[in-house]
């Protein structure tokens, strides 16, 4: 099974605590323009559109700060819901709305749209066994963040840090977005040809004989030989099991990262029970920023828990463009608190939590009431985390053999380890 996290895990949702959310007044609404005489396509369509917009009043997180007018952008493009569209142009129209709104902040799937996702997300377990993400800079492709254990791509020779640019001689184009995930997806048995680009540079033909498995992506790493600096990179899609999997691993290592410890974040998607606060307690202690609602501010607070030296040990965090969700949290409070170094690239700001509203015509809106703000008061869910030493190199500019964010990670221990 080609795999990305779950919808449980999908960016959208990705905070830990309930915020309760109180509505807010709003200005007095313009007024709209007049309607024309509708078909009853074009009633749907206005039904929904004016769905989307009544769903933002007085819980969108936004709405105050978001930079533009939403009276006005709602009356003008309103008698577009008019017109005689097909589902296609309308479900454009509606797409276009979420355009203005900062990050992504609210986004729609459309009726056809959602049913095609959620068929795939609960019915389909067939393909490959790798989690991926679809980047369209420089040049579009699907790169392989982790591959599954005893999986047809590893049994292909598929591994982490490989990139996909074309399937079954077809390229991967910008405009397919993750939807040329389901290029590589197919019935188990059928095989699927990929062309296949190493971080080397080195280019390959490999084709792989799909299967149908349950995957799931593991902690890995240890100890790095005889420097004492211990080195752990945490799962794609990781949820509650990390909370015993991860002071298990520690203590494996007992003794033998006394120098300092690297967690490798840089593809640390997070499902929705990802337990922030557990983790944030093996490494930090304190204040950790908050989670802010419209009308409610929750502070993050933990009491330390020792597992091992890990109150006192160096700690450096490696995070990039997958760094996302919880672990984005989790990286943004421990640098905040000054308890570790952020290496690598900056992360997208995927923390906001959501809400999720079907319109009339049976589509989606997801739009965020919640975001997280850290100790310095940022708002992660606009600016993303910005790290202390910036290393250019992305997932598939490097290997197991050369990874130049781990190479700075470990200079940096370096000078942070007092002289013998």
């Amino acid at each position: 099974m080609l795999t990305k996290p779950s919808r449980r895990s999908r960016s959208a949702g990705l905070l830990l605590l309930t915020v309760w959310l109180a509505a807010c007044s709003q200005p007095a609404a313009a007024a709209l323009p007049t309607p024309y005489p509708t078909t009853a396509a074009a009633d749907r369509h206005v039904k929904t559109y004016d769905a989307f917009w009544e769903t933002l009043q007085g819980s969108y997180l936004y709405q105050s700060s978001a930079g533009f007018d939403f009276e006005k952008l709602r009356s003008e493009k309103r008698l577009a819901a008019y017109a005689d569209l097909s589902e296609a142009e309308f479900a454009g129209l509606m797409q276009s709305l979420t355009d203005p709104f900062p990050g992504d902040s609210v986004t729609y799937r459309s009726r056809a749209k959602r049913i095609e996702e959620d068929l795939a997300n609960t019915i389909s377990y067939e393909g490959i066994g790798a989690y991926v993400s679809v980047l369209k800079e420089p040049e579009p492709r699907i790169v392989l963040l982790a591959v599954v254990e005893k999986s047809p791509a590893q049994a292909a020779g598929l591994t982490a840090h490989d990139a996909i640019l074309s399937v079954d001689g077809q390229p991967v184009l910008a405009a397919e977005g993750l939807d040329v995930i389901q290029r590589v997806r197919g019935p188990a048995g059928s095989v699927v040809s990929l062309d296949v680009r190493a971080p080397d540079g080195v280019r390959r033909t490999v084709e792989v004989t799909r299967g149908r498995l349950a995957a799931a992506d593991q902690l890995r790493g240890g100890s790095l030989g005889a420097s004492q600096v211990g080195f752990l990179r945490l799962p794609v899609g990781a949820g509650n099991e990390l909370a015993t999997a991860l002071p298990a691993a520690l203590q494996s290592m007992a003794g033998k990262y006394s120098n300092g410890l690297l967690l490798d974040l840089r593809v640390a998607h997070s499902a929705d029970d990802w337990p922030l606060l557990e983790m944030l307690a093996i490494f930090g202690n304190g204040p950790m920023g908050k989670i802010s609602g419209t009308s409610e501010q929750t502070p993050l607070t933990v009491t330390g828990q020792n597992v091992g030296g890990t109150q006192n040990v160096p700690l450096v965090l490696l995070v990039g463009a997958e760094t996302q969700g919880a672990s984005e949290i989790f990286a943004a409070a421990l640098q905040a608190s000054r308890r570790a170094v952020l290496i690598g690239q900056r992360t997208p700001g995927k923390v906001m939590r959501f809400n999720t509203r079907t319109l009339p015509d049976g589509s989606q809106m997801y739009y965020a009431i919640a975001s997280y703000i850290n100790a310095a008061g940022v708002d992660i869910g606009r600016s993303g985390v910005t790290p202390d030493i910036a290393v250019a190199e992305g997932w598939d500019q490097v290997n197991d053999k050369y990874d130049p964010v781990i190479l700075r990670a470990l200079q940096q221990i370096s000078s942070d380890v007092p002289p013998g």
